[in-house]
C-alpha cells in the first residue's frame, strides 16, 4: 500500500496571456528568483504548496513529468539560432533541458534525494506515479514528491497541434504534486494504480468490482458515447465531475486526484485512454 501524505494543487485558465507567476511565487514563498522562465516558476509553485505545511526529509525523491516539457524555451531557442541567427541565450540554453526544473524544485525545498524527470507519450502521469509506487514499495526510496506540470503555451495553433486536440478544446496550465510514502500515520489517503494498460474488455471487468458510492473520473479523451456506456453498467458508481473546474492539459489527471482528496470523502477511480488502452488508477480517503 502507498500513502499520499501532502498534495498541492495549482490550476489555472490563461487568458490571452500567461499568469504573473514571479509576483505570486515571491507572494507564496517570500523569494524572489532571477533567470526562470515560467516552466520553472510554475513548478515551484506547484510544489511548494504541497509541501509548505509538512515536515518534509531532505533525502525526500523528486519526479517530476510533463506531457510535452518546457515548450516555450524551445521555440525561443529555435527562433535565436534558426530565426534571429544568433546563440541562444544563455539562461534559455540551460533550461531548455526541462529536468532543470526539477533542480530548482529540489534547491527551494533544500532536497538532496534522487531528482528524476519522466515522460511518456501516452499516459505521463500514470507512469511516473508507478514508478514511484515501486520504488517505495520495494524500499529503494522512503518519500517521493511527484508532480506533473504543464504551461500554458501563448500560440493557440501550435499547443492544439502538439497536444492533438480539436479547435474548440480550451488549454490550461498546472503543476499539481503529490507527497508519497509506504507510512500510513499521518496520511491524507491511499493510491492505487493498475500496473497495465488494459484493453476496452479488461477495463469493463475490472470496473464490476467497483463498491457502491465509488466515483468515476473520465479524461476529456473519452468520447461521451463511452462515458455513458460505462455508467450504464457500473450504475453503482457515480460519475465524479471536475471539468468545470479546469481545461486541457497533460499532467490533468493529477490536479482530478488532489482535488476530490481535498474536497470530496472516498473512493475516486480515474480513468484515461490513448489508442484503444486504457489505464486505471485510484485515490482513497475513506467514506
Amino acid at each position: 500500500m502507498i500513502y499520499i501524505h501532502a498534495v498541492g494543487l495549482h490550476n489555472t485558465i490563461p487568458d490571452q496571456q500567461l499568469p504573473d507567476l514571479k509576483s505570486e511565487l515571491k507572494i507564496l514563498s517570500g523569494k524572489v528568483y532571477r533567470r526562470l522562465d515560467h516552466f520553472v516558476e510554475l513548478a515551484i509553485i506547484g510544489a511548494h504548496k504541497a509541501v509548505a505545511e509538512s515536515e518534509i526529509s531532505s533525502e525526500t525523491a523528486i519526479y517530476m513529468t510533463s506531457g510535452q516539457g518546457d515548450i516555450m524555451v524551445f521555440d525561443r531557442v529555435r527562433r535565436q539560432r534558426y530565426f534571429d541567427k544568433m546563440m541562444s541565450k544563455p539562461v534559455d540554453f540551460v533550461n531548455l533541458s526541462s529536468n532543470t526544473a526539477g533542480f530548482y524544485v529540489a534547491s527551494h525545498l533544500g532536497l538532496n534525494g534522487k531528482n528524476l524527470f519522466l515522460q511518456h507519450h501516452h499516459f505521463p502521469v500514470q507512469m511516473a506515479l508507478l514508478l514511484a509506487l515501486i520504488d517505495i514499495t520495494s524500499g529503494k526510496e522512503r518519500a517521493i514528491l511527484v508532480g506533473g506540470v504543464d504551461e500554458w503555451i501563448a500560440k493557440p495553433e501550435l499547443a492544439k497541434k502538439l497536444l492533438g486536440v480539436d479547435e474548440v478544446t480550451r488549454l490550461g496550465e498546472g503543476s499539481n504534486w503529490q507527497l508519497l510514502k509506504a507510512a500510513a500515520e499521518g496520511a491524507l489517503g491511499t493510491f492505487a494504480i493498475e500496473p497495465k494498460a488494459l484493453n476496452e474488455a479488461q477495463l469493463k471487468q475490472l470496473l464490476l468490482s467497483a463498491e457502491a458510492g465509488t466515483r468515476l473520473a473520465f479524461s476529456s479523451r473519452f468520447s461521451a458515447v463511452q462515458v455513458a456506456e460505462i455508467m450504464a453498467v457500473n450504475n453503482v458508481c457515480k460519475r465524479y465531475l471536475y471539468e468545470s473546474f479546469c481545461a486541457y492539459y497533460e499532467t490533468l489527471p493529477l490536479y482530478i486526484l488532489n482535488r476530490f482528496l481535498t474536497h470530496e470523502r472516498g473512493r475516486l477511480i480515474h480513468l484515461d485512454v490513448s489508442q484503444d488502452r486504457y489505464m486505471m488508477m485510484s485515490v482513497d480517503n475513506g467514506s
